[in-house]
């Protein structure tokens, strides 16, 4: 079961965007796929994003177009001073879909808080036009793996047992699966990995805990860990060759697009093209 009042208030947080380094990194790789798409896209969606380098990229390059953010927090965005943008406020029910609203829906981590993926794609397919385009990033498995290791190791130590400290991820082919299932278009999932290196182990924490990704379900640990905890998983997190303590976040760029007539048909077995 899914621990709702955790999960709203993780949602509702205030984030500040001079915190938001690796959330801007995964900005960017949604950017580059931007880059080399040529068509004009009019009515787009962003969900979940925090004012980050997402919505600065859109408002600049589609000037004339009608931009909707689903945001996680409460309160007002800066950005409702530009004239073409529309806030949205998220609520526990995650997606409501506007039937071929969308001819663009950006998603940057904003899938991983769904615990039935399959259901929100579902939703975000019928949201868009035909030829309409999902672009999305969500955490792979193996994301934070010596983060993951060590904290195993420091609960085994400390607690005499391991906490749930991440939530489970998807892996690529499943999420192909339910694309193709669900029929999006050209679906493609392409595997991304940053390598981040820092000398103090506070800072590496810093950014990982503004990723929001913290395991969210009723059976998490409730208590806040104490100094010593942080001390001895420091301790267990092995440092590089440069002695400096490596942080790699794989995750995944996924894309679909909404069935149209004039995107290209794949052949019937044993036909040739001309």
């Amino acid at each position: 079961m899914i621990n709702k009042k955790y999960l709203k208030n993780l949602r509702c947080k205030e984030i500040n965007n001079k915190n938001e380094f690796i959330v801007d990194l995964f900005s960017e790789r949604i950017i580059d796929s931007l880059k080399i798409i040529t068509l004009d896209f009019k009515n787009i969606l962003i969900l979940g994003d925090q004012e980050t380098k997402i919505i600065k990229y859109i408002q600049k390059r589609y000037k004339d177009s009608a931009i909707s953010i689903c945001n996680f927090k409460n309160k007002n965005s800066s950005n409702l001073t530009f004239k073409n943008i529309k806030e949205k406020n998220l609520n526990l029910n995650l997606w409501i879909e506007e039937s071929n609203q969308y001819d663009l829906i950006i998603s940057n981590l904003f899938l991983s808080f769904s615990d039935n993926l399959s259901e929100l794609l579902d939703k975000i397919l019928i949201s868009l036009v035909p030829n309409g385009l999902l672009l999305a990033t969500l955490p792979a498995p193996e994301n934070f793996y010596s983060l993951k290791s060590a904290m195993i190791k420091t609960d085994l130590e400390v607690y005499q047992g391991a906490y749930n400290r991440f939530n489970r991820n998807i892996d690529l082919q499943d999420i192909l699966q339910i694309m193709k299932k669900i029929n999006f278009k050209i679906p493609t999932v392409n595997t991304e990995k940053i390598i981040l290196e820092y000398t103090k182990f506070d800072k590496l924490l810093h950014d990982v805990r503004s990723m929001n990704l913290s395991y969210y379900y009723e059976d998490k640990k409730n208590t806040f860990e104490k100094k010593i905890y942080f001390k001895q998983l420091e301790y267990n997190y092995l440092k590089n060759h440069n002695n400096n303590f490596e942080l790699i976040t794989n995750f995944y760029l996924i894309s679909g697009w909404k069935e149209h007539s004039s995107q290209q048909k794949p052949l019937k077995p044993g036909a040739l093209s001309k």
